[in-house]
């Protein structure tokens, strides 16, 4: 059962009381992982039966006139796009995505609590629930953030769903303790490393291109063990039942920051280059039908990725004030400060190519006859290019070719 919430109302009654709460990073907060084996059946027959029927709803709900009122063009639409979004079955209706709470995935929300899908005349509410595999990929939901790690294999064995744009890099780290003997990640050789989503889920996956890319063949030489949480993982470690564990960064810096040290990592930094860690998807049957009201909604994203780079610490505050975070503020800061949030089309897409690529080598994508390029076409779709973002601006943090609008960094 999903929890339909109105963000609106939430704002409105936090801004008037201030109220303080509830986060995961997107590697704590759980939502589900589907393996290799099980992505393929994700979508049974009566889950996608139940899945058509929420998403024919909300195209075939209201009205446009009984939800807008017959409001007039937003000002922001141009009169082309405002006839053609009237002709889609989108217009008019609530559109309902995903999102659990947590600093990673906050993009989606930020859009609303901030008013910019409403600047385009999009009705979109959150909905609490499963993960986004298990709910924009069967149309439930129409759009959410998650990990590439997570996501990318579900989409290759025909989850209904594609990425539209880039979230934030980072998140995750290979930590040991600060006296361990281990220094590298040469000297995991050997080792054991805790994971806590399974194996062959999104850890594991995100440790096997961290290795991979520090020469390590992260299929024979080191060995994984799956722990049900980071709290377990810790204890496991301290009693020297594995020598490495996989965590959130904001799981660390909020608990053992003074204890622990990174020895491989997603997250820039001067030891690390970092990586594109998440991606917002939609649902393929919804972008098929409403390529337009898709256009602004991934246009309200990457505009609330870019407000959450150079805002964020009132964006850090908004989330508290809404519930959304909770824990000590300037751990939620330090931590959202690391993602460097609201990337480019550009590196999101060179990310998205190497990891299908090394996923393939890697034997995490078993589908043999696939190519980088196929899973590309499956995985990526550019629905609303960052040129037409007026005002624009990327927190990458390396050059990338083909990158279309400039980088700006929280304080420039």
């Amino acid at each position: 059962m999903m929890k339909k919430t109105n963000a609106k109302r939430v704002l409105a009654a936090a801004l008037a009381g201030m109220m303080a709460l509830s986060l995961s990073a997107c590697g704590e907060q759980g939502g589900g992982s589907p393996t290799e084996g099980a992505a393929a059946a994700v979508v049974s027959a009566e889950t996608k039966a139940e899945a058509e029927s929420a998403a024919e709803s909300q195209d075939t709900g209201k009205s446009g006139e009984e939800i807008t009122g017959g409001a007039s063009r937003p000002e922001a639409v141009s009169q082309e796009d405002w006839e053609a979004m009237q002709k889609e079955p989108a217009f008019g209706t609530t559109l309902n995505y995903l999102f659990n709470g947590g600093a990673c995935v906050s993009a989606v929300y930020l859009a609303e609590a901030l008013g910019y899908y409403e600047d385009y005349g999009i009705n979109a509410e959150y909905i609490e629930g499963e993960s986004v595999v298990m709910t924009v990929g069967t149309g439930k939901c129409l759009w959410g953030t998650d990990h590439i790690a997570t996501m990318l294999v579900p989409v290759t064995n025909g989850v209904d769903m594609t990425f539209v744009a880039g979230a934030h890099m980072g998140c995750k780290s290979i930590y040991v303790f600060n006296d361990s003997e281990i220094k590298t990640a040469e000297d995991l050789k050997g080792k054991t490393i805790a994971i806590h989503d399974g194996i062959g889920n999104s850890d594991q996956n995100i440790i096997y291109r961290m290795l991979d890319g520090e020469g390590i063949d992260p299929t024979s030489e080191v060995e994984y063990l799956d722990i049900a949480d980071s709290a377990a993982s810790v204890a496991a470690m301290e009693s020297g039942e594995i020598d490495a564990s996989i965590f959130s960064d904001y799981f660390v810096i909020a608990n053992y920051s003074d204890k622990m040290r990174k020895v491989c990592s997603i997250t820039p930094s001067d030891e690390f280059e970092g990586e594109v860690c998440c991606v917002t998807a939609m649902n393929n049957d919804f972008l098929a039908k409403n390529p337009v009201h898709a256009k602004y909604i991934v246009m309200a994203i990457k505009r609330a990725g870019q407000y959450a780079r150079l805002h964020s610490e009132d964006a850090v505050q908004l989330m508290f004030d809404t519930n959304k975070m909770t824990g000590e503020f300037e751990n939620q800061l330090q931590f959202w400060d690391s993602l460097d949030f609201g990337l480019s089309d550009a590196i999101t897409e060179e990310a998205l190519g190497n990891i299908a690529a090394d996923y393939i080598r890697l034997g995490v994508i078993q589908k043999k006859e696939l190519t980088a390029d196929d899973v590309m076409k499956l995985a990526w779709t550019n629905a609303c290019p960052d040129e037409e973002v007026q005002g624009l601006t990327v927190g990458d943090p390396k050059y990338v070719e083909g990158r279309t609008v400039e980088v700006q960094q929280k304080g420039e």
